[in-house]
């Protein structure tokens, strides 16, 4: 299957899944710049409907450079408490990337993507 495919199979997965459940509120926090060969910190913090956060879930998240076929990377998030949940990505190149979310928490299966734009740090 190729990239396109896989995409648009997503896409239709994450609008229906998006349709059919507001259950969670997704804040992404990404640093606006990244050095290359270390590890730069991801965070999710993940709230419920009545706003509270989201503790013992199973969170992963894809990351995708816009616009190449490369540059994808993946990460198991880890919970550090009161909703928050943490990945490290090493990053190769500055752009625009797509973060894919999954969460798995009670039974209920969640899908969605934010967007983010990380540059090069030039400061060393």
């Amino acid at each position: 299957m190729n990239k396109l495919t896989i995409l648009i199979i997503g896409l239709i997965i994450i609008s229906m899944t998006g349709c059919s459940s507001n259950n969670f509120e997704i804040k992404l926090f990404t640093p606006k710049s990244f050095t290359p060969d270390q590890s730069t910190p991801i965070q999710i913090k993940i709230l419920d409907r009545e706003g509270k956060p989201v503790i013992g879930a199973k969170v992963s998240v894809d990351l995708d450079m816009q616009g190449m076929s490369h540059a994808d990377i993946s990460m198991k998030m880890q919970e550090t408490g009161n909703g928050v949940y943490v990945g490290q990505a090493k990053f190769e190149m500055e752009g625009d990337y797509s973060a894919a979310i999954k969460i798995d928490y009670n039974g209920e299966k969640w899908m969605g993507e934010k967007r983010f734009s990380i540059v090069y740090n030039n400061a060393q």
